[in-house]
């Protein structure tokens, strides 16, 4: 759920796949996908055998394949279980009330989300170059890749693209409470207990103290790790 962490690491740290507009929607689309499909996943078996007919495909296929391999490498990266760790002790201390909260669910997506709004907050051209990438990429022959890699139909995938790009949400991290607002979304879609009201405000605390401990050097040290972690 990290779109920017994933833009930056394929953009900055890989060897981007012209044409650029394709490529960075291609790393961001394995997270979009289940929003149109919520049971289509991209995964590299099927990635790898997408099809490469034009340099718009070769460019979604290179994308989505560093999104997979930045994953992998991501959640092994000792500087994201240290800081999922953190996250988890500000969870179990949160004072929750009537609400489920899965602490290792939760802190995985805050850890990802806050990294987001670090990058943001350091560097606002981040979100820029990001969605300026989504408006110059045809939404149909993202969704014509899609559906060959994933071999079935995506009748809204197109509407998914439009709205993502529209919205612009990723800008709304530059305030914890847009965070919180993320991370219960992202709750609520795995049919999980969502925040409102004294729980959404501690949430909101938390969120703060958790992109505070991720600005600055310890944002890029672990990009930096997780960039490593690709070449090893």
């Amino acid at each position: 759920m990290n779109f920017l962490a994933h833009h930056v690491l394929a953009t900055r740290y890989l060897s981007p796949t012209p044409p650029l507009p394709f490529y960075a929607v291609g790393a961001a689309l394995p997270d979009l996908l289940p929003l149109a499909a919520p049971r289509a996943r991209l995964r590299a078996a099927s990635v790898e055998i997408a099809p490469t007919r034009t340099p718009e495909e070769t460019a979604l296929r290179a994308g989505a394949s560093s999104h997979l391999a930045t994953d992998a490498a991501f959640h092994k990266a000792p500087a994201f279980a240290a800081a999922q760790a953190q996250a988890g002790t500000l969870l179990d201390g949160a004072g929750f009330v009537g609400i489920r909260v899965r602490r290792f669910f939760v802190a995985h997506v805050l850890v990802e989300l806050a990294l987001d709004a670090a990058l943001l907050r350091a560097e606002r051209a981040v979100a820029d170059d990001f969605y300026a990438a989504f408006a110059a990429a045809d939404p149909a022959a993202v969704t014509r890749w899609a559906e060959a890699a994933v071999a079935r139909p995506l009748p809204t995938l197109p509407g998914v693209l439009a709205r993502f790009a529209r919205s612009r949400y990723l800008l709304s991290y530059g305030e914890d409470a847009g965070v919180a607002e993320g991370l219960s979304r992202v709750c609520g879609r795995a049919r999980q207990d969502t925040f409102a009201g004294e729980n959404f405000a501690r949430l909101t605390r938390i969120v703060g103290e958790t992109v505070e401990a991720l600005a600055g050097p310890r944002a890029m040290s672990l990009l930096a790790e997780t960039a490593a972690g690709l070449r090893a």
